[in-house]
């Protein structure tokens, strides 16, 4: 307890070193640039009554952009796209189908979710109006202008027998450049690669229509690799040592002064040497006190031992006041403050500021809503706590209420190469192997900071020696029994040794102490008073606080090519029906 690091500290520092390998196994980090490409494309085309069935499989890497899903949009000019399915293995895969007049829209993908990387999609959707009846096939595979490669794109038409089949591939209006092969009953072209910018038709007279062959699923093709297990283990090895690193050099820091010579000139301030010791080093010093610090208040003890100033010091200094009866908290709903039988003999500020907390015209507060007097004691309270540490001479450096820092050399370390990773991501190098030893390093070593600046407060010998005691005083309040509850009660200090509880963050030990007392219920419900500020801390935190006032990438869709007034040829790119574009959202 003699300023604690607690679990979650070193959790944020923990999580901070796993955090870039995490990021380079899950390829936000470290994986080199890759751009948004098609790996693979199968487009399958059968018959189905007047029009067409499509299926497509496509093997889309989105690179390392963040992409939600797939997007494709066709022309209506076969009729808009129905019967859509869409199937994802390894991506999520809602599907959205949004008729624009002109065009269908279709999504597959969360959009709630992105993603990046190598995924496939199976789309599959009925052109209901291909014309088929006139005895001319003539489909738009895909528009021209598409902004992305596919390594392999290959079309396979089954169920058609054809007469002069046709098979046009390029820009716009281009005629020829690929041939329809004819495999059994089935017609294929595989191009490898299909250019960024390159439209596919195809197209014949059909001699007759048949029920179509089932056409395999071509494999997915091969992925990247995962991050490599030494880039992983590299940077992984950086952020544990960045974070441990950053706390040994905190506890270095931070070591207290301490009389020497042993337990109790280090507890009482003895006149040996002084020694530096850590605060767990401290501990060793420790014992089992049954009295407090004489002249030390619960929000002293509070404050020595944790080395700040917050909710939980101010917590004691109530508890503190109706420990002495100079404030009355009654319980209800809502609870209430008031002033106490003894508030009159306080002596000092204390006395000035509950005065004007609880006299006047309105001299009970009730806890139900924001009360500016309680809001501006509390303040008064808080800023009095730090004056106190700052001239108390409990401190060697950084009291509570002081700007807590490391030295400006390590600072200086730290910002350069956090920035050095900003500026990296920025200019689009995140993927960049030494970025990711920069989160490693830079970032962690940051977080670690934020989490381990409570270690660099400098106890003096006089500081040491009280916080000693006050620890020794806190294990006695956790360890109590009914019997030390019944000592308390008949010393005449149970009031105070429950404030200390609420203050030293023991109340629940001490409940439990009270509870298996002697004291006769009325008694022991009138001494334990500071109790209730325990109970009822949220609600005095509301009665202090203000309320507060109310108050990409992807395709884009196609407008041009592909309308046409005299009918389909098929005989050059954009020559047919459908087609239309793809890519991502």
């Amino acid at each position: 307890m003699l300023n604690p690091v607690g679990a979650l500290r070193h959790l944020a520092a923990a999580a901070a070193a796993a955090a870039a390998p995490v990021l380079v196994v899950a390829g936000v980090l470290g994986q080199g640039v890759h751009p948004e490409r098609f790996d693979a494309k199968q487009v399958v085309v059968a018959p189905r009554g007047d029009g067409v069935r499509i299926r497509e499989v496509v093997d889309q890497d989105f690179g390392n952009h963040q992409r939600h899903g797939y997007e494709r949009v066709i022309p209506n000019d076969f009729g808009a796209a129905a019967d859509v399915t869409a199937f994802s293995p390894d991506a999520p895969d809602d599907l959205s189908v949004v008729n624009e007049g002109y065009q269908t829209r279709i999504r597959i993908g969360d959009p709630d979710t992105t993603i990046d990387g190598q995924h496939r999609y199976v789309l599959t959707y009925t052109l209901p109006s291909a014309q088929l009846s006139t005895g001319q096939l003539a489909l738009d595979i895909i528009w021209p202008d598409e902004p992305f490669e596919t390594g392999r794109f290959e079309v396979v038409l089954t169920g058609f027998e054809l007469r002069n089949p046709l098979c046009n591939v390029g820009r716009g209006g281009t005629s020829g450049g690929c041939t329809l092969q004819q495999v059994g009953d089935e017609y294929r072209v595989v191009f490898q690669p299909l250019e960024a910018g390159d439209g596919i038709t195809v197209g014949g007279q059909i001699v007759r229509t048949f029920t179509p062959a089932e056409v395999a699923v071509p494999p997915i093709p091969a992925r990247r690799g995962d991050a490599s297990g030494l880039l992983v283990a590299g940077v992984g090895v950086t952020g544990v040592g960045a974070a441990a690193g950053t706390f040994l050099l905190a506890r270095r820091l931070g070591r207290n002064k301490v009389a020497g010579g042993g337990a109790a000139d280090a507890a009482y301030g003895g006149g040996g040497p002084a020694l530096l010791m850590s605060d767990s080093a401290m501990e060793d010093f420790v014992t089992t006190e049954f009295v407090p610090p004489p002249s030390m208040t619960p929000w002293e003890g509070a404050m020595l031992l944790r080395e700040r100033v917050d909710n939980q010091t101010v917590e004691a200094w109530y508890a503190t006041q109706i420990a002495k009866e100079a404030l009355v908290l009654q319980p209800g709903s809502p609870a209430t403050l008031a002033a106490g039988p003894k508030l009159q003999m306080l002596g000092g500020e204390d006395r000035a500021r509950l005065n004007a907390l609880v006299s006047g015209s309105t001299p009970t507060i009730t806890l139900d809503k924001y009360q500016p007097r309680l809001a501006s004691l509390t303040a008064k309270v808080r800023k009095a706590q730090i004056a106190k540490a700052k001239k108390s001479n409990w401190w060697e450096k950084f009291p509570p209420g002081s700007q807590v820092h490391f030295p400006a050399a390590v600072s200086g370390v730290v910002a350069v190469a956090a920035l050095g990773v900003v500026l990296a991501v920025w200019a689009g190098w995140r993927q960049h192997v030494l970025v990711a030893f920069g989160v490693a390093l830079g970032g962690t070593a940051a977080v670690a900071m934020a989490a381990y600046l409570p270690l660099l407060p400098v106890r003096s010998v006089q500081g040491s020696a009280l916080a000693i005691r006050v620890e020794s005083f806190r294990r006695f309040l956790l360890a109590s029994e009914g019997k030390h509850v019944d000592w308390a009660w008949q010393q005449g200090i149970l009031r105070e040794y429950t404030a200390w509880a609420v203050a030293l963050g023991a109340a629940d030990a001490w409940g439990d102490a009270l509870a298996d007392s002697t004291i006769p219920p009325p008694q022991l419900s009138q001494f334990t008073t500071p109790f209730l500020v325990h109970t009822y801390w949220s609600s005095l935190q509301t009665s202090s606080r203000m309320p507060s006032s109310s108050g990409s990438g992807g395709s884009g869709g196609w407008s041009g090519g592909g309308g046409f007034s005299g009918g389909f040829s098929g005989g050059s790119v954009g020559g047919g029906g459908g087609g239309g574009s793809s890519g991502s959202w």
